[in-house]
C-alpha cells in the first residue's frame, strides 16, 4: 500500500500559511498595544495640570522669576519648598527602613548661594594652575551656574549614600517616584537633558508626574514635551 503524505511543494506552501498567520498575529498584538498605550497616554493627558513643579531649569532656560516657594527646614541645614520637604522626609525614612544610608547634602540654594559656590570652584581651579577660561569650563561640568541651577527652586536634592553607595543609589532610582522624586539627570539622557549625568540629584515633580515619567522610563524634558507642548 502507498503511504500518503504531503509533497514538499504542499509542505512548503503550508508553512509559508503559518509564517503569514503569525505574522499578522504579531502585527495585531502591536497594533493593540499601540492603542492601548495610546490611550494611557490621553488619558493622563486629560488628568494634566499645568504647575509650576514642573519647571525646566536649564543653561538655556533660567530659573522661573515666580516660582512661589513656601520654604521649610528638612534638618538644621537645610531647606526644601514645603510641597516636598515632607515627601523627601519619607523617601529618606523608606530608604533607611530598606537597610540603606543616605542624607541629604545639598537642597535649597538661593542665586547669591549658588554664584558663591560656583565662584570659588573656578577660583580654586585657577589656584591649581587653570587659566581663567578652562577653570570656568571645568566648573560647567562640576556646577550649574547661578541663575540655572534646580535647587534655587527648592525642588531638588542631592542625596548622599554614606555606605553600599551603588546598591542604595539603585534604590533611590527604583523607588524615588513613590514620593513624587525622579533621578533628574539619568545616564544615557544627556543629549535630552544637556547635562552630565548626576546619580545623587533628585527632583520634585509630584506623584502623578514621576509615575509616568518612572513608567515611560523618560526624561522631564521629554514629559514636558510630551504632554505640556502645544
Amino acid at each position: 500500500m502507498e503511504q500518503s503524505g504531503m509533497t514538499p511543494e504542499r509542505e512548503k506552501l503550508q508553512l509559508k500559511k503559518w509564517i503569514l498567520l503569525i505574522g499578522m498575529l504579531l502585527s495585531l498584538a502591536l497594533l493593540i498595544t499601540a492603542i492601548l498605550f495610546l490611550v494611557k497616554i490621553k488619558g493622563w493627558q486629560g488628568g494634566r495640570s499645568r504647575t509650576e513643579l514642573l519647571a525646566v531649569v536649564s543653561s538655556e532656560r533660567g530659573v522661573p522669576e515666580d516660582l512661589g516657594q513656601r520654604l521649610s527646614f528638612i534638618d538644621d541645614e537645610h531647606m526644601l519648598d514645603e510641597r516636598c520637604a515632607a515627601e523627601l522626609e519619607s523617601l529618606l525614612a523608606a530608604c533607611r527602613a530598606a537597610g540603606h544610608d543616605c542624607r541629604v547634602t545639598a537642597a535649597y540654594r538661593s542665586e547669591s548661594e549658588q554664584r558663591e559656590l560656583f565662584n570659588a570652584c573656578v577660583e580654586e581651579l585657577i589656584a591649581e594652575g587653570k587659566d581663567e577660561k578652562s577653570a570656568r569650563e571645568l566648573t560647567l561640568r562640576e556646577i550649574d551656574p547661578p541663575g540655572c541651577s534646580e535647587h534655587q527652586l527648592g525642588l531638588a536634592a542631592d542625596l548622599y549614600a554614606e555606605t553600599g553607595t551603588e546598591e542604595t543609589r539603585t534604590w533611590l532610582a527604583g523607588h524615588a517616584w513613590e514620593y513624587g522624586f525622579i533621578l533628574r539627570y539619568p545616564a544615557g539622557k544627556e543629549g535630552v537633558t544637556g547635562h552630565p549625568f548626576v546619580p545623587d540629584h533628585f527632583r520634585y515633580v509630584g506623584r502623578d508626574a514621576a509615575k509616568q515619567i518612572h513608567e515611560l522610563n523618560i526624561t522631564l524634558e521629554e514629559y514636558v514635551s510630551m504632554f505640556y507642548s502645544g
